[in-house]
């Protein structure tokens, strides 16, 4: 099987949100993201490779059912992908159908995150920590956009994912489901001093402007990660790396 110079334009487009919700399928490149997906096929609907790659991974490309993949050139590959430097590798996916079930702890809702590499990192981070459900406010990226995913490193296609959440809606349906709701703001105490032990949710803002004050009105508690030298803040991912594994070492002991 080939591939045409409309089907070239045709996943470049996927680059665009517009594109993907039309129809209904996204793109992530790279090794890392093919490494997952060799163990989550249902994800997949087409894999492009150039031969190198194919020769460099031959035992990953094995476990990949056969009927999913397509040759192609390197100069093709470049041509439809968002990275500076291909690996030589993409994959088109479908986007889930069906709205994630919010659970495990902690439930992490980012309200306004606006940076593709802070949301793809915090995504990696949930993953590795054992998060529960990460759920995005309606202002937020879109966690399928390539640069997301791609800062992911993978971990997109195992997390629980919801988007376009509304605040309210998202915290009356936590505390129905017995969770207390905590906002990382430097308004707060130090997070070391928060009670992690029980069903709890993380609630973050936007890098630059932080929590919105009805946001923070609704909360149970607000705790900080506290800055000791003269840096003015943590980078958003950094700050939810932290809380989210002084969670993790809460919960495990």
């Amino acid at each position: 099987m080939s591939i045409t110079n409309s089907q070239l334009r045709w996943v470049k487009s996927l680059s665009k949100k517009s594109a993907r919700l039309e129809s209904g399928r996204f793109f992530a490149e790279g090794a890392q993201s093919l490494k997952v997906l060799a163990d989550s096929q249902f994800w997949l609907e087409t894999v492009y490779l150039t031969d190198e790659f194919a020769g460099d991974n031959a035992k990953l490309v094995e476990k990949l059912n056969p009927d999913f993949l397509v040759q192609v050139s390197s100069e093709q590959i470049e041509r439809m992908a968002d990275a500076t430097t291909p690996q030589g590798a993409l994959a088109i996916c479908k986007l889930p159908q069906s709205v994630a079930k919010i659970e495990g702890q902690p439930v992490i809702f980012l309200e306004q995150i606006s940076d593709p590499g802070n949301l793809g990192t915090i995504i990696r981070t949930a993953d590795a920590a054992g998060a529960g459900t990460v759920i995005l406010g309606a202002d937020s990226v879109d966690a399928f956009s390539p640069k997301v995913v791609r800062s992911s490193a993978g971990s997109i296609f195992n997390i629980r994912l919801v988007q376009g959440a509304e605040t309210a809606e998202v915290f009356a349906e936590l505390r129905e489901s017995g969770y207390q709701i905590f906002a990382a703001d430097m308004s707060g105490e130090s997070f070391q001093s928060a009670n992690l032990e029980g069903k709890h949710a993380w609630v973050f803002g936007n890098e630059a402007h932080g929590l919105k004050e009805s946001t923070l009105d609704l909360v149970d508690e607000c705790y900080a990660v506290p800055i000791f030298g003269k840096a003015e803040s943590l980078n958003l991912s950094v700050a939810a790396g932290l809380v989210l594994y002084h969670s993790a070492f809460s919960q495990r002991g």
